[in-house]
C-alpha cells in the first residue's frame, strides 16, 4: 500500500489558484508563514537593489567630480561643499550593520575616505569641518569648469605639487604665498607642443605666463612653412581647419593662441576680435588682448627713421610693377605689414593687371578700408585709367573683379561722387544691384609721381646694448656675465648675411646675447639658415643665444628649422 502523498493535490492547488489569481502558482502549496516571509523577502531584495542603483549614482557623481578636481584645480565653494560628508542613503549604513557588523562598515567607509582623499591630494585633511572660517576666505582665484582641455594660459599654476593645507590664520596677500600647482593628468591635451618653463608671475590674470619655450609640433607645419612662404591664406585655413568645430584641436587653447598670434602679425582686428568670442566661449576665459604688430614696427621706424634720414617723407615703401600679377600683390601684402605710416605706394608704371591680381588686390583693398591707415598714391590716376580699360562700360565679358576693385579704389580715396557713376556703370553692364557706398576708415591722398622711388629695408635690427648681470655660478660674490641684447624686427627675408655680421662686430666680449623679437613678424627659409650659422657660430665661441618675446609662428618655425636645439627661443606671455 503506497504512503499518502504531504503535497496538497493538483486540483486542491487548481481551486486556491482560481480564489487567488494573484498568487504565484510556486507560492499555493506553502503555508501561510512561510508564504508571507518569501514575500517580505522579496520585498527587502527590491528595496535593497533600489537603495544600492542610488547610491551607486551618488558614488558615481562623486568621484567624477573628484576627477575633474584633480584636473582643474577647486573653488573656494567647491571646497566648502567637500569639507561634508557625503550623502550615501542611510539605510544602506544600516543594512551593512545588520548583515555584517559595525567593526565592517566602519572599515567600508574608512576605505571610501582614505580613497577619496588619496584622489583629492594631500592638501584636503581627513575632518575639514574642523576648518577654521579664514580658510574659506583665502585669496584663491576660481578656476572655470566644464573645460576640456586646460591650457598653459589658464589661472592654475602650471607645474610642481599641490601646496599644502595653510592652518586657519588671516588670509594673506597672493604675491606672498609662492603659487600651487595642478597636477596636469587626463585633462592635458596630448597634442600639446609646448613645453612650459614658468617664472614666478602674477597668477591672479589667466594669461601671466611670463614665458615658455616651444618645441617642434609636426601638425603645425603644414601653417608654419606656409606663413614663413608668406602664404597667409593657406596658413589661416590650416590653423582654422585645425581648430574648428570638427578640427583635430578644437579643445587645445595653445594652437588657438598660434591662430591669435597670426592675426596679431598681419593686422587682421576684426578677425581677431571674432576669435576671441569664440575662445571665450569654448574655454570659459577672457581672450588675449589685441595689438598689431605691423603698427608697432611701423611705429618703431618713424621714430627712429628722422636722425637717419630727413627725406623719410619722399621715400616710396612699394612700387607697383608694369604687369601687376597675383605674385605682386603677395608682395605688397607682405610688404606693408612693417612699412612706416604714411604708405607711400607708386602705381605710375602699371600698364595692365590681370583678374587674379585684381581680385586679390580688392580683397586687400577691402581689408585696409576697415582701419586707420594713412597712405599716399603717387601716380594714382594711372591705376584707375587701367582699370577704366579693362572693364568698360556695358561689356559684359570683362571679369567683374575689375569693377570690384574700381570700386574699392574709389572707396579709399573718398570719391562718393565717381563711386556713383560707376555704380550705375556696373547695374547697367551686368544688370544686377551695384555696392552700396560705404565710407572707409583709411585715408588715402592722390598725387603726382614726382618723388623718390627709394624703398624702406623689409628687416631692421636695433644697436647692440651690452649690460651685466652677477654670475650665479663663480663663486665669486663680485664676478659678473656680460649681456648683449639686440632687437629684431619686421620680416627677415633673403640674405641677411651682411647684417649679422655686422651685428657679430658690436657683441664684444659678450657671453650671452639676448634677441628680442617682439617686433618680428616673420622669417623665411633663406634668412632661417643664415640666422641658423650665426646661432652655430656664437656657440663654437661659448656663447649663449636666447630668442625672446617671439610669436609662436617664428618660434614654431625656429624649431622646424633647429635653431631651438642651439639656442633658447622663449615665446612672449599672450
Amino acid at each position: 500500500m503506497s504512503e499518502p502523498k504531504d503535497t496538497t493535490s493538483f486540483f486542491r492547488k487548481v481551486v486556491k489558484f482560481v480564489a487567488n489569481p494573484t498568487t504565484e502558482w510556486a507560492e499555493i502549496g506553502l503555508p501561510a508563514d512561510e508564504a508571507r516571509e518569501t514575500e517580505f523577502a522579496k520585498s527587502e531584495l527590491k528595496a535593497m537593489i533600489e537603495r544600492k542603483r542610488r547610491n551607486d549614482f551618488v558614488r558615481k557623481r562623486e568621484f567624477d567630480m573628484l576627477r575633474k578636481v584633480r584636473r582643474e584645480g577647486l573653488s573656494p565653494e567647491q571646497l566648502a561643499a567637500l569639507g561634508g560628508s557625503s550623502r550615501l542613503d542611510d539605510s544602506e549604513g544600516r543594512l551593512l550593520v545588520a548583515e555584517s557588523g559595525a567593526k565592517q562598515d566602519a572599515g567600508v567607509k574608512a576605505k571610501i575616505d582614505e580613497i577619496e582623499q588619496q584622489m583629492v591630494g594631500d592638501g584636503f585633511g581627513a575632518s575639514p569641518p574642523r576648518r577654521g572660517p579664514d580658510f574659506y576666505n583665502a585669496p584663491t582665484q576660481p578656476v572655470p569648469m566644464g573645460v576640456n582641455a586646460p591650457a598653459p594660459s589658464s589661472r592654475m599654476p602650471l607645474n610642481g605639487a599641490r601646496a599644502e593645507e595653510a592652518p586657519a590664520r588671516p588670509a594673506q596677500s597672493p604675491a606672498a604665498v609662492p603659487p600651487a600647482a595642478a597636477v596636469m593628468g587626463a585633462g592635458l591635451s596630448p597634442l600639446s607642443p609646448l613645453t612650459l618653463d614658468s617664472g614666478a608671475g602674477d597668477f591672479a590674470h589667466p594669461f601671466a605666463v611670463e614665458v615658455s619655450e616651444v618645441a617642434h609640433d609636426p601638425e603645425l607645419d603644414e601653417a608654419v612653412i606656409a606663413f614663413a612662404n608668406a602664404d597667409f591664406e593657406q596658413c589661416e585655413q590650416s590653423l582654422s581647419d585645425l581648430t574648428g568645430q570638427s578640427g583635430q584641436r578644437h579643445a587645445h587653447a595653445e594652437t588657438w593662441l598660434v591662430l591669435f598670434d597670426l592675426y596679431r602679425a598681419i593686422g587682421q582686428q576684426h578677425k581677431f576680435e571674432s576669435l576671441a568670442l569664440d575662445y571665450a566661449q569654448q574655454f570659459g576665459w577672457s581672450a588675449p588682448q589685441w595689438f598689431s604688430m605691423p603698427r608697432m614696427v611701423a611705429e618703431a621706424a618713424s621714430e627712429d627713421r628722422p636722425a637717419r634720414n630727413s627725406r623719410i617723407e619722399g621715400n616710396v615703401g612699394w612700387v607697383c610693377p608694369d604687369y601687376l600679377d597675383a605674385d605682386a600683390v603677395a608682395r605688397l601684402s607682405s610688404q606693408s605689414l612693417q612699412m612706416p605710416l604714411p604708405w607711400v605706394f607708386d602705381w605710375s608704371a602699371l600698364k595692365n593687371m590681370d583678374a587674379e591680381a585684381a581680385a586679390k588686390l580688392s580683397e586687400l583693398f577691402r581689408n585696409w578700408i576697415r582701419q586707420k591707415l594713412d597712405m599716399r598714391w603717387l601716380g594714382g590716376e594711372r591705376l584707375f585709367a587701367v582699370l577704366a580699360e579693362a572693364a568698360p562700360t556695358g561689356v559684359r565679358d570683362a571679369d567683374p573683379a575689375y569693377w570690384q576693385l574700381r570700386l574699392d579704389a574709389l572707396r579709399m580715396t573718398n570719391r562718393p561722387d565717381q563711386f556713383d557713376e560707376a555704380a550705375i556703370d556696373y547695374c547697367v553692364t551686368y544688370e544686377v544691384s551695384p555696392p552700396s557706398w560705404e565710407p572707409a576708415q583709411c585715408e588715402v591722398r592722390v598725387s603726382g609721381s614726382q618723388s623718390s622711388t627709394t624703398s624702406p629695408p623689409l628687416s631692421m635690427v636695433s644697436d647692440v646694448s651690452t649690460s651685466f648681470i652677477e654670475s650665479r655660478f663663480n663663486e665669486d660674490p663680485t664676478a659678473t656675465v656680460q649681456v648683449a641684447s639686440v632687437e629684431l624686427s619686421g620680416q627677415l627675408v633673403g640674405d641677411i648675411g651682411p647684417t649679422l655680421k655686422r651685428l657679430e662686430a658690436e657683441l664684444g666680449g659678450s657671453t650671452i646675447v639676448n634677441v628680442s623679437c617682439s617686433r618680428l613678424i616673420r622669417v623665411d627659409f633663406i634668412a632661417a639658415g643664415d640666422l641658423l650659422n650665426w646661432v652655430l657660430a656664437r656657440r663654437n665661441e661659448n656663447r649663449s643665444v636666447v630668442f625672446v618675446e617671439s610669436h609662436r609662428l617664428v618660434a614654431l618655425f625656429f624649431g622646424a628649422m633647429g635653431i631651438n636645439e642651439h639656442a633658447r627661443v622663449k615665446v612672449r606671455s599672450v
